[in-house]
């Protein structure tokens, strides 16, 4: 029997959370580089890759009006698609979206750790402490799952801070925001070419993880109701905050001045706003910021291994189902993503050694393939909408299929050779997962 430790305000700030961290601080630059230093465009990107969300996520509420998923967005696929694809994505998602997740998220959180330490850090540093702090957060929230709780809710306060101060700064202490200064003088010619749809990959890990919560939706005090209530709240609120950050922080600088900046520009516009010993609080705060989304990644993830193993999905591990609810199964799940997410540090680290996926991380196509994976959730929700005559809503589905198909050709327009190359590794675990013949703990 689940414990019911986690109320609203939890579920919201573990959506937020995981989402609002890395991805901003760490893509703003991207997008500006997709779309040439438009912020209009840069406006609209973020606008289409919040679709998926949003929409997204209100469809996925369709669903959890009546339905409490046991295993996250699998239980979604298994009770609405197909207990062999449900499988099939399980393998999908414990063995690679996820701690592809986790890796890149950490790495993100040791590039500013050096940052703000003032250490010029090779990559191979950078990635040794992206490793040291996932494990630490593998196995803190297994020995506590209120302390992990309270990491959330705590770093998803502080975290909204300094993009609010850089929002507040950028619109209404910096030069007026004209119609001209968004758009630009070549706005229709930039927009025409369609190459600035490539910025919602890098903007697809932005804005993903949203999805994790569900793992958690058990947990949840009410969950028909405060689940379905956190699925439709936290998208709106994280595009309002991107959108205030985005005009914010170009309003600041300049797109020119991000762009020559990357990943740095954050710490730059902190330096203008509270000078250098305010930039290093504010680049602790960032820190802290990305380090709660790598512990709402780890919150969810290490209880996959101990509900996939008691169905069958995935090995046993010798368990036995008197041991679902133990102490052991969960240690042994923690153990188990611990591993996984040793491997992908690894292969991370020769990725982008070597520019294996031309200078495309582990984490963006399988954020991109999970997106298209929702599409058969979505094509459910449309059917039932259509069999309960509720027309109005079909918009609902519809929006979230084409967020997602966005986000998919703007991956193949980017990388073509490269997308589908990782695409098809994904197919391959979707294919082992769906041929997998586990059975049920006894």
């Amino acid at each position: 029997m689940n414990k019911k430790r986690y109320g609203l305000f939890t579920t919201i700030a573990m959506i937020v959370g995981i989402v609002i961290g890395s991805g901003i601080y760490f893509r703003a630059d991207d997008i500006f580089t997709y779309t040439n230093g438009n912020l209009g465009l840069g406006i609209i990107v973020l606008t289409l890759g919040a679709v998926c969300i949003v929409f997204g996520g209100l469809s996925f509420a369709e669903f959890s009006k009546d339905y409490i998923p046991e295993g996250g967005v699998v239980s979604f696929f298994e009770k609405f698609v197909s207990k062999r694809f449900a499988y099939g994505y399980a393998w999908f998602q414990l063995f690679i979206w996820m701690p592809t997740v986790s890796v890149v998220v950490s790495w993100a959180a040791a590039l500013y750790t050096f940052m703000l330490l003032g250490i010029e850090a090779s990559f191979f540093h950078q990635v040794v402490l992206a490793l040291g702090y996932n494990l630490t957060l593998i196995f803190v929230n297994y020995f506590s799952r209120y302390f992990g709780g309270l990491v959330q809710r705590l770093s998803t306060i502080i975290k909204l801070l300094p993009l609010f101060i850089i929002a507040i700064y950028g619109m209404f202490f910096s030069e007026p925001i004209s119609i001209s200064n968004i758009f630009g003088e070549n706005f229709i010619k930039e927009f025409s070419n369609y190459g600035w749809l490539t910025a919602l990959v890098p903007l697809a890990y932005s804005y993903d993880g949203w999805m994790i919560a569900l793992n958690i939706a058990p947990e949840v005090v009410n969950p028909k109701k405060n689940m379905t209530r956190a699925l439709v709240l936290s998208p709106f609120f994280i595009l309002l905050v991107y959108l205030l950050y985005i005009i914010g922080i170009s309003n600041l600088l300049g797109s020119s001045k991000i762009l020559e900046l990357g990943d740095s520009a954050v710490f730059e516009a902190g330096k203008i706003i509270l000078g250098n010993r305010g930039a290093n609080i504010l680049l602790s705060i960032i820190v802290i910021s990305v380090l709660g989304v790598a512990n709402g990644v780890c919150l969810g993830a290490i209880r996959l291994p101990q509900r996939f193993a008691s169905k069958g999905i995935i090995p046993s591990f010798g368990i036995k189902k008197s041991q679902v609810e133990s102490e052991e199964l969960e240690l042994r799940g923690s153990i188990i993503y611990a591993i996984l997410v040793t491997i992908w540090t690894v292969i991370h680290y020769f990725v982008m050694e070597y520019q294996i996926f031309n200078g495309r991380d582990i984490s963006e196509i399988s954020i991109v393939f999970s997106y298209i994976s929702y599409i058969l959730i979505y094509i459910k929700v449309f059917m039932k909408l259509k069999e309960e005559g509720k027309k109005l809503k079909l918009i609902i589905p519809i929006m979230a299929i084409l967020g997602s198909l966005m986000i998919f050709l703007g991956s193949l327009i980017a990388s073509p050779k490269y997308v589908s190359l990782f695409i098809g590794i994904c197919v391959v675990s979707i294919i082992i997962g769906y041929r997998y013949q586990g059975r049920e703990l006894e």
